[in-house]
């Protein structure tokens, strides 16, 4: 079964929550932690992974929280993705140490090259600025 992990599900909700408060608005963790409905084990976690790959910026303190460090419009479901779960690789195929006989002679890696690449482009097309809280995701 081909599924997102939980920690990255989760992470799609802190840059909606952000992506829904605005561009430059800050929030307490504690507030995404209880809208999104994300357990704290995760949401620190989450956003160390955001913040590190330059799509949340942290503030310390009591005046503190999270906002995103780019325009909603900047940021790709296929960015959160990758922030949290790496480069994707839909399968063992695709890495260099991988010890198939058959190598790039093999029709199966070519059709799931092609699957990932379409899933990866359906993921960079869609914005977090496309969603809107009473209607869902505006598709392009």
């Amino acid at each position: 079964m081909i599924r997102l992990n939980r920690e990255t599900d989760y992470s799609f909700r802190v840059i909606l929550a952000l992506a829904q408060a605005g561009d430059d608005i800050r929030i307490p963790t504690s507030q995404i932690q209880r809208d999104m409905h994300i357990p704290p084990s995760f949401l620190h976690r989450i956003i160390a992974s955001l913040g590190h790959n330059n799509i949340v910026k942290t503030f310390p303190g009591r005046e503190g929280g999270v906002q995103l460090a780019r325009p909603a419009g900047d940021i790709s479901l296929l960015d959160v993705y990758e922030a949290v779960e790496g480069p994707m690789q839909l399968s063992a195929c695709f890495s260099e140490d991988c010890d198939c006989p058959l190598e790039t002679k093999c029709p199966v890696q070519k059709c799931l090259r092609h699957v990932q690449k379409a899933f990866m482009r359906e993921l960079s097309s869609i914005h977090f600025d496309q969603f809107n809280p009473e209607l869902g995701v505006m598709l392009p």
